[in-house]
């Protein structure tokens, strides 16, 4: 019985609702995830050249806006919510693909794509609105 419960309460709290734009809605521990280790991760590594504030949109690619990170770029959206194996973004900073590797000059640390790969596989959830 104790089990049972376990597992239901661990679904309740790894479910995430979606909004129409595909990404999951403002769970609050999805969005702590998201401010906590994410968007800190975006600001210190892509914002430079994938950004509004910065004026580019390199690859036609911003990341700034959930709707960035949908729409993508000039190689399609950035993020596929819930199938990180499917999303370009992990796909460049896993640098296994020798025409597409981000950031350009470091690798990332594995904790760091750890921390995307497990961020997608929640669903993506981003409180950022904005296009």
């Amino acid at each position: 019985m104790e089990r049972a419960l376990g597992l239901r309460a661990a679904r309740r709290c790894c479910v995430a609702r979606t909004w129409p734009s595909g990404l999951a809605a403002a769970e609050p521990e999805g969005i702590e995830f998201f401010e906590n280790h994410i968007r800190p991760l975006l600001v210190q590594n892509c914002y430079k050249c994938h950004s509004q504030k910065a004026g580019k949109a390199k690859g036609e690619l911003q990341l700034d806006t959930r709707a960035g990170l949908l729409k993508g770029g000039e190689v399609g959206p950035a993020i596929v919510p819930g199938n990180p194996r499917d999303s370009l973004l992990i796909r460049a900073v896993s640098y296994g693909d020798t025409d597409l590797q981000m950031p350009p000059k470091t690798k990332l640390p594995q904790e760091a794509i750890d921390k995307l790969t497990q961020w997608i596989t929640m669903g993506a959830p981003d409180p950022r609105d904005g296009d």
